[in-house]
């Protein structure tokens, strides 16, 4: 029973301190940003208009287009065994032992973004179709003792089991932008994704004490999303993002956010590399303007502009 508790307190102590180290890097780096635009020069007018456009914006780019994105799951789980104790009276009670472990599976995503002009809160919002196959195993073994003294009252149970569920998915994602240098940027996403499980494979069993639980075909959760946004040559994005569940609306189980199978909890991560892509706009659908060298198109006068308050 000491080893699980040490275990997890080394995990909580690890997981606080790569949370604080990441938010000292953040700070450090957006200190950094803030303090060159203080006390820097002043950049070239196409430095200016490409650190400007990190993200789609008219009238150079439309507001939405395409986004891909392949990954790969992961089923987190406590790492170390769990001791539980099933229907437990004043004369016996069944004594478990669980190793959880979680498999890598495959992901995919393709769907489209909308860019929004005017919001502060959320830059864009994208939605879509995704594939997410869910993979893990449990080795479980556990005995009936009798009380007091817990004496061996029945044979020991050793099982095993596997499963792989895949699911077709439908998401939607409200994306928050917070720029951290020339080319770079840090993505916190909220959303929800729902799917069906069209294919479910599961063999084995846990003790025969524990409940052998499942997710079930239907599945819906909110989710938190954080990703690193990276402005490539020509346009497009690069945006490499790790992604867990927060809450799962369906199956409804507050406040978890994680998924039972066999007798065991697993926790969903999903790490996505996504590709951004920008569309120019077709300037023939912009409406000439009228300056004293002529008619011009509005991306050029903008450019123009640029360049009188740079001299």
């Amino acid at each position: 029973m000491l080893i699980p508790l040490i275990g997890m307190s080394i995990f909580r102590a690890m997981f606080r301190i790569s949370l604080t180290a990441i938010c000292l890097i953040l700070s450090l780096a957006i200190f950094a940003q803030k303090r060159g635009n203080r006390y820097g020069q002043r950049k070239p007018v196409s430095f200016q208009k490409h650190y400007n456009e990190v993200l789609p914006a008219k009238p150079q780019y439309k507001l939405g287009g395409w986004i891909l994105g392949p990954g790969a799951t992961y089923m987190a789980t406590t790492f170390v065994p769990i001791n539980k104790t099933y229907e437990q009276s004043d004369a016996s009670q069944f004594d478990a032992r669980l190793n959880a472990r979680g498999r890598l599976g495959l992901y995919a995503e393709v769907g489209r973004y909308r860019v929004f002009q005017y919001s502060k809160l959320f830059k864009y919002m994208d939605y879509g179709l995704s594939y997410k196959g869910l993979r893990g195993r449990e080795r479980a073994e556990g005995q009936w003792v009798s009380m007091p003294g817990e004496v061996p009252a029945s044979a020991l149970e050793q099982n095993e089991g596997l499963y792989g569920f895949h699911y077709a998915e439908g998401f939607v994602n409200f994306n928050h932008v917070w720029r951290v240098g020339k080319y770079n940027f840090i993505q916190n996403s909220i959303g929800v994704n729902a799917g069906y499980a069209f294919l479910t494979n599961k063999s084995g069993a846990t003790v025969s004490a524990a409940r052998d639980a499942n997710p079930g075909q239907f599945i819906t959760q909110l989710h938190y999303k954080l990703g690193y946004g990276i402005k490539m040559r020509g346009n497009w994005l690069l945006i490499p993002a790790i992604e867990t569940p927060i809450l799962n609306v369906m199956p409804f189980e507050p406040p978890r956010s994680s998924l039972g199978f066999f007798a065991s909890r697993y926790r969903p991560v999903i790490l996505s590399l996504r590709f951004f892509f920008m569309r120019p706009a077709n300037t023939l659908d912009c409406t000439p303007v009228r300056a004293r060298e002529g008619m011009k198109m509005p991306t050029d006068m903008d450019k123009q502009k640029q360049m009188d308050e740079s001299r």
